[in-house]
């Protein structure tokens, strides 16, 4: 554990209890690191607070702090990585995406993965470093190992939902139909989000996707996805009572 690990912890552990275990939300989110009783807003101004206190820390400096966090004992620890990236300068931002590949060996169920995966730092950090995170994407996607299979959708959501790059696109495609005969509801659920984000503004091009793969997607996806595309929603809105 680093110095600037142990900093963090202490700010986290200053505004919750004790960790928990084994409790019916670890199990729902996948995961069996205890976790710290705290909300995500305050882990976001914690986040906030020491990025502006550490605004010089290069971006070397940087992924050592992440890398450190995502080894630590417990899922608040490593989701803290996805809010520090958040609340960082982009030229912090600014390591080797391959990283992310030895960063998922120490992350279990969607809520970590996700958390580390998407969100606003990867918006900008995609399309900007994509030659290197185009050859990441290709091994998490080929994995055996469920959590990075996860990630090599997940980390293309946010970028595909505000940008219109067509090699992105691509890509998402291609990761897809490597793992759409998968029947983990981590993965099923995960493809379903990707194409539902990609619709945002690929509509045609995603709809073409779906007349050509929906027999061998996850119904799940075809059915979220075909709900996208008629009412911008993922699910029909409900008919009001009379």
């Amino acid at each position: 554990m680093t110095p600037y690990h142990k900093e963090i912890l202490l700010l986290i552990r200053s505004k919750s209890g004790k960790p928990t275990q084994n409790t019916f939300s670890d199990s729902y989110l996948g995961t069996d690191h205890p976790r710290y009783p705290i909300a995500a807003p305050a882990l976001r101004t914690i986040a906030r607070s020491w990025m502006h206190a550490h605004r010089d820390l290069t971006a070397e400096e940087f992924r050592e702090v992440l890398t450190s966090l995502v080894s630590g004992k417990s899922s608040t620890e490593k989701c803290m990585v996805g809010v520090l990236l958040d609340a960082a300068k982009p030229h912090q931002r600014k390591f080797n995406p391959r990283v992310f590949v030895q960063w998922l060996d120490q992350l279990e169920g969607w809520a970590e993965v996700d958390s580390v995966c998407t969100g606003p730092h990867m918006v900008a950090t995609v399309p900007e470093q994509w030659k290197e995170w185009e050859k990441v994407l290709e091994k998490l996607a080929k994995s055996s190992n469920i959590n990075k299979q996860r990630a090599s959708l997940v980390v293309l959501c946010s970028p595909l939902r505000r940008g219109e790059n067509r090699a992105i696109l691509r890509v998402a495609f291609k990761n897809i139909d490597q793992l759409k005969g998968k029947k983990e509801i981590l993965i099923t659920k995960a493809i379903s989000w990707l194409l539902r984000s990609a619709a945002e503004r690929h509509k045609s091009l995603v709809k073409n996707y779906l007349d050509l793969n929906s027999e061998t997607l996850p119904k799940i996806a075809v059915r979220e996805t075909l709900t996208k595309l008629r009412t911008g929603r993922k699910t029909k809105p409900k008919t009001p009572k009379r």
